[in-house]
Protein backbone atom coordinates (compact mmCIF):
# COMPACT_ATOMS: atom_id res chain seq x y z
CA UNK A 1 0.00 0.00 0.00
CA UNK A 2 1.84 3.02 -0.94
CA UNK A 3 -0.68 5.35 1.14
CA UNK A 4 -2.43 5.14 4.37
CA UNK A 5 -5.01 6.86 5.99
CA UNK A 6 -4.18 6.53 10.15
CA UNK A 7 -5.92 8.53 12.90
CA UNK A 8 -6.58 11.87 10.66
CA UNK A 9 -3.54 11.96 8.96
CA UNK A 10 -2.03 10.74 5.82
CA UNK A 11 0.99 9.07 4.96
CA UNK A 12 2.95 8.08 1.96
CA UNK A 13 5.02 4.98 1.94
CA UNK A 14 7.71 6.58 -0.17
CA UNK A 15 10.20 3.13 -0.90
CA UNK A 16 6.78 1.56 -2.00
CA UNK A 17 6.04 4.59 -4.52
CA UNK A 18 9.60 4.74 -5.87
CA UNK A 19 9.41 0.77 -6.30
CA UNK A 20 5.98 0.65 -7.86
CA UNK A 21 6.84 3.97 -10.60
CA UNK A 22 10.15 1.64 -11.29
CA UNK A 23 7.80 -1.40 -11.93
CA UNK A 24 6.36 0.40 -14.03
CA UNK A 25 9.21 1.48 -16.11
CA UNK A 26 10.25 5.11 -14.83
CA UNK A 27 13.77 4.89 -13.97
CA UNK A 28 15.06 5.64 -10.99
CA UNK A 29 15.70 8.97 -11.12
CA UNK A 30 12.19 9.91 -12.40
CA UNK A 31 10.56 8.14 -9.90
CA UNK A 32 12.54 9.74 -6.79
CA UNK A 33 11.44 13.03 -8.43
CA UNK A 34 8.58 12.15 -8.56
CA UNK A 35 7.56 10.87 -5.41
CA UNK A 36 9.52 13.87 -3.83
CA UNK A 37 6.88 16.01 -5.64
CA UNK A 38 4.16 14.83 -4.11
CA UNK A 39 5.60 14.69 -0.74
CA UNK A 40 6.13 18.29 -0.80
CA UNK A 41 2.50 19.28 -2.52
CA UNK A 42 1.06 16.90 0.03
CA UNK A 43 3.03 18.27 2.87
CA UNK A 44 1.11 21.47 2.13
CA UNK A 45 -2.07 20.35 2.63
CA UNK A 46 -4.27 20.79 5.69
CA UNK A 47 -6.31 18.19 7.34
CA UNK A 48 -10.33 18.18 8.60
CA UNK A 49 -9.41 19.07 11.76
CA UNK A 50 -7.41 21.80 11.33
CA UNK A 51 -9.71 23.29 9.07
CA UNK A 52 -12.88 22.79 11.80
CA UNK A 53 -10.50 23.98 14.72
CA UNK A 54 -9.51 27.04 12.58
CA UNK A 55 -13.74 27.66 11.71
CA UNK A 56 -14.50 27.09 14.93
CA UNK A 57 -11.99 29.56 16.34
CA UNK A 58 -13.42 31.90 13.97
CA UNK A 59 -16.96 31.33 14.58
CA UNK A 60 -16.07 31.56 18.21
CA UNK A 61 -14.69 35.34 17.40
CA UNK A 62 -17.43 36.35 15.55
CA UNK A 63 -19.98 35.59 18.31
CA UNK A 64 -18.40 37.31 20.70
CA UNK A 65 -18.14 40.83 17.76
CA UNK A 66 -21.97 40.16 17.53
CA UNK A 67 -22.90 39.79 21.34
CA UNK A 68 -20.58 42.90 21.75
CA UNK A 69 -22.34 45.13 18.75
CA UNK A 70 -25.74 43.89 20.19
CA UNK A 71 -24.91 45.42 24.04
CA UNK A 72 -24.10 47.99 22.31
CA UNK A 73 -26.92 48.90 19.85
CA UNK A 74 -29.15 47.89 23.45
CA UNK A 75 -27.56 50.16 25.08
CA UNK A 76 -27.81 53.58 22.17
CA UNK A 77 -31.34 51.92 22.10
CA UNK A 78 -31.91 52.65 25.93
CA UNK A 79 -30.18 56.06 25.95
CA UNK A 80 -32.51 57.40 22.92
CA UNK A 81 -35.77 55.88 24.97
CA UNK A 82 -34.44 58.08 28.04
CA UNK A 83 -34.19 61.34 26.30
CA UNK A 84 -37.66 61.01 24.67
Amino acid sequence: MVAAYTNGVATLDTHCAVTKLQDAGAPEPLAVATVDVVEEAASRLVGREYLRAELQKALGIQSGIMLGLMVAIAGVAITIAELI
